[in-house]
């Protein structure tokens, strides 16, 4: 049988949020005895294995199940409460232990060695110490309203480096740590409840920073849904990760000026002090730790400097959104850039590695207004999720030459005069979204997708971008495009129709394009040459330029001409460009649409600020409403739908007007029917009177179609109650 364990003879319940080694000393000097001998009394050893030296004071920070068991049957106390008064539960959280020594890590997560403590607490609680006091994250006293105090004011030690002394009773609330000048084993006595403490304002910054975070130590396994770490369900650690490299910017680079607003002219003070004092040499020493700086990961020594640190940190990230982040911390970034260090949006993840997404993405469009446009393209420096640049040219084949119609009219600058900024700037569009993201150079660039712009022509327009208030959200769109197509791909490979179609002359048969024509208009024939444009730029989505030069337009009258043709195309010639062009793909055995344009979310588009209008905002029901009977101006068309005339260009390409004579149209509404009507005669047997009815036209009309379509009529027939021509004898 196992000997029964002795118990204590006086029981006391440790207090809330007290640490180990406190209520530890309280036992001792409550049962008057020595240290030692209520660690026997608990089977704690008194001796590091270890170090071979007196055991430090590390049950504090982590003790093992054995311990805890032996503790809460020598001294009543449930295992639970034993293990929450050490920094166990903070372990991966607010502090890094290493299991092997039983110390905190002092390089991460601000670790520090010791703790600090207010008087006015040690007074109230009979000289009992608070756990939460030995991280680096507790700087104030939220109850007394006070900077908690960092040493002892007699011996300038910080408190509770080492254990107890074990052959001394303890004498609670007095400074036990080394007396300087004295003889080994003189302890410094003074009274820790009469050390003198900084005041802070209720409202005042630093007072509510230490509340927010005594809020998170209070339940570290709790994951943090700040705007910032939106979706990411972030723990705890990264957050004070961020805050803490965030901190030392702070500390390093941080002018007076910068700090004036929110906090107390006492901690100014002692923080520019402390900021004054040259960095002591090695990372750790019996003072503290070391004075943060930029390549350091150290808690400062003195809680101005913490508390400061801490309050500006959490400024930026407690910020609503990436982009509000972003505008807390420029001035931060743009102090460590004036301080000689090169910072762009690549060089962020420089300065500190582990940083949230959510804080790479703020520092990074912080230094947005700095840097070259292509390079916020490259960065995504418009968006929340700004990343660094990867190699992205397995987009080029699904973009277009040009980019496609609607987001050109939607994304594209125009002057007043009614002129777009930059010529061929629907091509300079597609080059944008190619290197939105990207790392390939802007001449590999246009190689990729087909175009001879040049580097400067892209780089311009992208300076146009920045400086337009209208154009305000045109890259973030650029990028939002880039990423759907990325996400989900496109149904059309743009290189391999450019590769099949870019050497081809001939698109349609002009026979066939001629008798059309003759059909649908009575005045002069527009140019074949129109058409085969169409086909191939309807295919490649390329600019007819690029074409064969057998069809391209060869002067700046043509290129007019085809614009022109576009928006005054009919819908019966429409209809047969598209057959010509699906058949086209059909024969090279291509399973793909003729056309496609990708769709945003218009959630997305709605707070954007674009230049060009929605080409939804007008349906073609209100467009073929407005456009008048023969020909029309194109001004008083954009006039009568309060809309700019390069909208109702898109918009009569998209959904062709038949605005021919009355004539004309019912003849082009029978070449739109002709090829319904050679099927119910050929296949289904109707007869010429039969369509004719159900068309409500003349049996003549369909007679005459179905001739003209070459259509072998058969012998009439009669029907019954049908008279039949007499014949002359």
């Amino acid at each position: 049988m196992t000997a029964a364990r002795r118990t204590l003879p006086l029981r006391y319940p440790p207090q809330r949020g007290e640490a180990l080694d406190s209520w530890l000393e309280f036992l001792a000097a409550r049962l008057h005895c020595r240290f030692d001998d209520l660690l026997r009394a608990l089977s704690l050893p008194t001796q590091d294995a270890v170090l071979a030296k007196p055991m430090s004071s590390r049950w504090t920070v982590l003790t093992t199940g054995e311990e805890i068991t032996s503790i809460a049957a020598v001294s009543g106390v449930a295992e639970d409460d034993v293990e929450a008064m050490t920094l166990q539960r903070f372990d991966g959280h607010a502090v890094v232990i290493h299991p092997g020594h039983r110390r905190v890590e002092p390089h991460l997560l601000w670790g520090r060695a010791g703790s600090r403590f207010c008087p006015m607490c040690l007074a109230d609680s009979g000289g009992r110490w608070q756990l939460t006091r030995r991280l680096g994250w507790s700087f104030a006293c939220t109850q007394h309203q006070v900077l908690l105090a960092d040493r002892c004011p007699d011996c300038l030690k910080i408190p509770r480096l080492r254990a107890h002394p074990r052959r001394d009773t303890p004498r609670l609330g007095l400074c036990m740590s080394q007396a300087p000048g004295q003889p080994r084993g003189r302890r410094c006595h003074h009274p820790l409840t009469d050390t003198p403490v900084t005041g802070l304002s209720p409202e005042g910054a630093a007072l509510r920073t230490q509340q927010l975070i005594d809020t998170l130590l209070a339940a570290p396994d709790d994951r943090v849904t700040w705007p910032l770490y939106v979706p990411h369900d972030t723990p705890l650690r990264v957050l004070l990760n961020d805050a803490r490299w965030l901190g030392g910017l702070v500390l390093n680079h941080a002018a007076p000026s910068d700090l004036a607003d929110g906090f107390e002219s006492d901690v100014l003070r002692r923080l520019e002090l402390y900021r004054s004092r040259p960095p002591t040499a090695g990372a750790h020493n019996e003072g503290g730790a070391q004075r943060f700086n930029g390549h350091s990961s150290f808690a400062p020594s003195d809680t101005a400097a913490a508390a400061v640190a801490l309050a500006l940190a959490l400024r930026i990230l407690t910020a609503p959104s990436v982009s509000a982040a972003a505008q807390a911390a420029q001035w931060l970034t743009d102090r460590v850039a004036g301080g000689g260090r090169p910072l762009h949006p690549g060089a962020v993840g420089l300065l500190g590695g582990g940083l949230s997404p959510g804080l790479h993405a703020a520092l990074r469009r912080s230094r947005e207004a700095k840097v070259m446009p292509v390079a916020r393209l490259r960065h995504r420096t418009a968006i929340a999720s700004t990343r660094a640049p990867s190699n992205q040219n397995t987009r080029a084949p699904m973009l277009p030459t040009a980019l496609w119609p609607q987001w050109a009219l939607r994304l594209t600058p125009w002057h007043p005069s009614g002129m777009p900024v930059a010529r061929r700037c629907d091509e300079l569009l597609t080059m944008a979204c190619l290197l939105a993201d990207n790392t390939t150079p802007i001449r590999a660039a246009t190689r990729l997708t087909g175009t001879t712009v040049s580097s400067h022509n892209v780089s311009s327009l992208l300076a146009e971008l920045t400086r337009r208030p209208d154009c305000a959200g045109v890259m973030h769109a650029l990028i939002l495009l880039a990423e759907q197509i990325d996400q989900h791909g496109s149904p059309i490979d743009y290189a391999r129709r450019r590769a099949l179609f870019t050497t081809r002359s001939c698109f349609l048969d002009p026979a066939q394009w001629r008798s059309l024509q003759r059909r649908l208009r009575s005045n002069h024939l527009p140019d074949i040459a129109h058409a085969q444009r169409w086909v191939f730029h309807t295919l490649t989505g390329s600019p007819p330029r690029l074409a064969h030069p057998a069809i391209a337009p060869a002067t700046a009258s043509q290129r007019g001409q085809y614009l022109r043709f576009r928006w005054r195309i009919l819908p019966a010639e429409a209809e047969l460009l598209l057959h010509t062009a699906r058949t086209i793909l059909d024969k090279h055995h291509i399973d793909e649409p003729v056309q496609w344009t990708p769709r945003l979310d218009p959630a997305l588009l709605r707070p954007l600020r674009l230049p060009g209008p929605d080409p939804h905002s007008i349906t073609a029901a209100e467009l073929h409403r407005a456009v008048p009977d023969g020909d029309y101006s194109i001004a008083r068309l954009a006039h009568a739908l309060n809309t700019t005339t390069a909208h109702v260009i898109y918009l009569l390409s998209q959904h062709p007007v038949d605005w021919s004579p009355p004539r004309f149209r019912r003849t082009q509404h029978t070449a739109t029917r002709i090829g319904q009507w050679h099927t119910w005669y050929e296949d289904n047997g109707l007869s010429l009177q039969d369509i004719a009815d159900l068309e409500g036209t003349s049996l003549a009309t369909v007679r005459l179609a179905l001739l003209k379509y070459g259509v072998q009529l058969r012998p009439a027939v009669p029907r019954p109650g049908r008279p039949r021509k007499r014949t002359l004898p």
